[in-house]
């Protein structure tokens, strides 16, 4: 899916090994957290939910847009990697002075006194967090994405053990302190290793030209982590924390496709755009064969995650996370969309449309915002199905920046989603159909399942044969890592 100036063979390879590592360590987290919110039980995983808001405002704010800025220039002059190194560290220094001075009055702005411990002990480990910002930036560069892979997925799967064994000897919330931190220091580890640095030095007049590029990306990021974020700090705080851990954990459905597959495409597709800017044609071809495989990808699984979500929550949570049920069918929902379309701020950023990106993301705060907003008056669940219709609203604007960017039009697009979304929709009346005949949560969350995937397989192999065959031959070439040639547009 990177072909032309980075070749066919390596850029599928790069998806391959790009997937490997998210799938691994998104599969290390989500079972630490099921695990983690199975024992807390939702009371205990509020505090949790909270702690992961701030940890995902330090990745952005450790970053500050350079490392997408490292990935972006065409040349990298020498130094430059080293200065993007200081910068970082010395952001952690100043991040984390911040979050011991804060940590008791936001513990107490959400009514939850183990936050403070959490946040203090978190603070010193930011210095680990931020000596893996340069170093992976530069293997993304590349698409030397194998280290890449082995360094999230050692550190994912050490501190998914770590935080296991701090949790079983009582450690309570602390244990998410034990696995964030042991995460960190693995992967930071393997990433230094591989990139050979960079060894921070104090040039930082080097970074002088990236400031335009890389505030761009950070004001961006800073207006998603509001967009994405407001709805947990506004349940938190007007809802509780009860409510807040119920929202929490069906909002990991949510993100799981966005980072699972959307990441995936990000890390490659970033610098491939980057450097097919002046092959309009080509963006063209690869952003309908990117909106192809995330459709296939994302909108079956979280078709069958929404339609079995009251049997699911039972069975891997248990009786108490039941009000979490209802959440995760809707949020489930929004992330097949969001999903769907994360190929297109993919575009702009890697256009150099910094700009284009910032605009759309400040709308989108907007509209989100909103939503929750007006969705708060009616409880969690109002909250989770704001969010949602909020997100479709959004559509015709990503719609419309596909077209501009890369000449895609709005109903390429909708062919491009078609076929998965026709085929879910029989399997989820296949799944319904299941329930009828009620028996016991495991029971029917087994055969309903197998139901949907029979019907899903029969409608996409049938009804889209000629879609489903092209987007499957695609996907097992990035598998293999193999192939020559420019990406072609898969037939619809």
């Amino acid at each position: 899916m990177t072909p032309g100036v980075l070749g066919a063979g390596r850029g599928r390879s790069a998806v391959a090994w790009s997937g490997a590592s998210v799938a691994g360590r998104q599969a290390f987290q989500l079972l630490f957290a099921l695990v983690l919110a199975r024992v807390l039980g939702p009371e205990g995983f509020g505090v949790v939910s909270l702690a992961t808001v701030y940890v995902t405002l330090t990745v952005l704010l450790l970053d500050l847009g350079l490392a997408a800025a490292l990935v972006q220039r065409p040349r990298l002059p020498a130094g430059l990697a080293g200065a993007t190194a200081t910068a970082n560290l010395g952001v952690a220094v100043l991040l984390g002075a911040l979050t011991l001075l804060l940590a008791g009055p936001l513990a107490g702005f959400f009514d939850a006194p183990a936050l403070a411990d959490v946040l203090v002990l978190l603070a010193p480990a930011l210095l680990v967090k931020a000596a893996a910002v340069a170093p992976r930036a530069l293997l993304v560069r590349d698409l030397r994405l194998r280290p890449v892979a082995v360094a999230d997925l050692l550190g994912a799967g050490a501190g998914c053990v770590a935080g296991l064994v701090a949790l079983g000897l009582g450690a309570g919330v602390l244990s998410l302190v034990v696995q964030t931190v042991v995460l960190d220091a693995v992967a930071a580890t393997v990433l230094l290793v591989a990139a050979r640095g960079p060894l921070p030095n104090a040039r930082l007049r080097l970074l002088r030209d990236s400031l335009g590029f890389s505030g761009q990306v950070l004001a961006t990021g800073l207006v998603a982590f509001l967009s994405r974020n407001t709805d947990n700090v506004l349940v938190g705080r007007v809802l509780g924390t009860t409510a807040l851990a119920y929202y929490g954990m069906a909002y990991r459905v949510l993100v799981l496709p966005v980072q699972l597959v959307g990441q995936t495409v990000n890390r490659v597709m970033f610098p491939a755009f980057a450097r097919m800017a002046d092959d309009r044609d080509q963006l063209h071809r690869t952003v309908l064969v990117a909106t192809r495989a995330l459709a296939l990808a994302a909108v079956p699984a979280m078709g069958l995650a929404a339609v079995a979500a009251w049997q699911l929550v039972e069975v891997v949570l248990g009786p108490a996370w039941r009000p979490a049920a209802p959440l995760v069918a809707v949020l489930a929902l929004a992330g097949a969309r969001e999903t769907v379309f994360y190929v297109t701020p993919t575009l702009a950023k890697g256009l150099g449309r910094g700009g284009t990106v910032l605009r759309f993301e400040l709308l989108s705060t907007a509209v989100q915002v909103t939503g929750v907003v007006i969705g708060l008056a009616f409880g969690v669940l109002g909250v989770a199905v704001g969010y949602a219709l909020a997100g479709v609203a959004l559509v015709p604007v990503l719609l419309r920046l596909q077209h501009r960017l890369a000449g895609v039009r709005a109903r390429e697009t909708l062919r491009c989603v078609a076929p998965p979304l026709h085929a879910s929709a029989w399997g989820a009346g296949a799944y319904l159909l299941v329930t009828l005949a009620g028996w016991p949560p495991v029971a029917t969350l087994l055969l309903g399942a197998t139901a949907y995937l029979l019907v899903l397989g029969l409608v996409l192999g049938l009804v889209h044969r000629r879609s489903t065959a092209s987007t499957v031959r695609l996907l097992r070439g990035v598998r293999r890592g193999a192939g020559d040639g420019p990406v072609q547009e898969v037939p619809t």
